[in-house]
């Protein structure tokens, strides 16, 4: 029998929102643990702000590091953009980084978002459309405000056609595009928001030599020495059963923290399920993986669940 990879599991439900929040649409964050022959999940917290939520989740990696206790967080947004458009976005930037770190870099630079979620997202994506791509890539806006290069509805460029997916939302329907900012389903506002929270919890000196970005860091499962490894999760692919009067997004980080914790006991040959989860997709080309390893990320178990 295989040692588990993780002691702690931690799902988080991201959230865009414009002022502090709580109950549907809003940050929901769980831990799963293994204790014995059962796995326990702690009741869900329910976070109003995304710097709220970013303070708990270093307290708990604080206390999983002091207590050698290893942690995989997982975040419901993308990591990466499809091949080829970090490029258009960040230019020439550090030749020698990887696409990732440029587009992390990137939004960590250009990014802001203060303490009551106020943040620049969309002057921000009308700024990329116009400067970046020369037409409207980004779309959905609030209906009351008007952007020079931000469209309400998609706009099919040049651009966004050969750009508008990465590999794992064509595995992985009906997961949305990184470039729609707002409505239903939704993910890349919370991309924007999120990815420059994480790049902001890479550069802490307290977390940054234990921590690693899956699959960009790990080569999916080959290098997972470190004791924190972040990796992009889609709730949707689990089951969801919301108790009595439960949100529904207490309910999916409930059952993905469940999930993932029950993988990594769930054994297959000389492995574990979540070692499988967490391996190259099946069936995909050499230059594939180096796209998604460098640039587009991946959704754990996506192809597999």
């Amino acid at each position: 029998m295989t040692t588990p990879l993780f002691d702690k599991y931690i799902a988080i439900d991201w959230s865009a929102a414009n002022t502090p929040k709580r109950g549907g649409d809003s940050i929901w964050l769980a831990t799963a643990y293994r204790a014995t022959s059962r796995i326990i999940v702690k009741p869900p917290e329910n976070l109003p702000t995304r710097a709220a939520a970013m303070s708990r989740l270093k307290d708990l990696l604080g206390h999983n590091l002091k207590n050698a206790r290893r942690t995989l967080v997982g975040l419901d947004f993308p990591f990466g953009y499809p091949q080829g458009s970090i490029g258009l976005i960040t230019g020439t930037r550090a030749g020698t980084m990887p696409p990732w770190r440029k587009l992390w870099s990137f939004l960590f630079e250009h990014v802001e978002d203060d303490d009551t979620n106020r943040s620049n997202r969309f002057d921000l994506a009308d700024q990329i459309n116009s400067e970046c791509f020369g037409e409207a890539v980004y779309w959905g806006r609030p209906r009351q405000k008007y952007f020079n290069c931000l469209p309400e509805k998609k706009e099919v460029g040049a651009v966004h056609q050969k750009h508008e997916f990465r590999r794992v939302e064509r595995v992985q329907p009906p997961a949305k595009s990184v470039w729609q900012l707002a409505y239903t389903g939704a993910v890349g506002s919370q991309a924007l928001l999120g990815i420059a929270r994480l790049e902001a919890l890479r550069r802490d000196p307290v977390f940054r030599p234990h921590l690693a970005i899956w699959p960009f860091e790990t080569a999916f499962q080959e290098k997972l020495d470190r004791p924190i490894l972040l990796a992009e999760i889609y709730p949707s692919m689990f089951k969801t059963q919301a108790k009595a009067d439960e949100v529904r997004d207490a309910a999916q980080v409930r059952t993905v923290a469940h999930a993932l914790a029950r993988a990594d006991r769930t054994h297959q040959g000389a492995r574990n399920m979540l070692q499988d989860w967490l391996s190259p997709p099946p069936h995909l080309a050499k230059r594939d993986l180096k796209a998604i390893v460098e640039e587009e990320g991946w959704i754990v178990g996506a192809g597999r669940v």
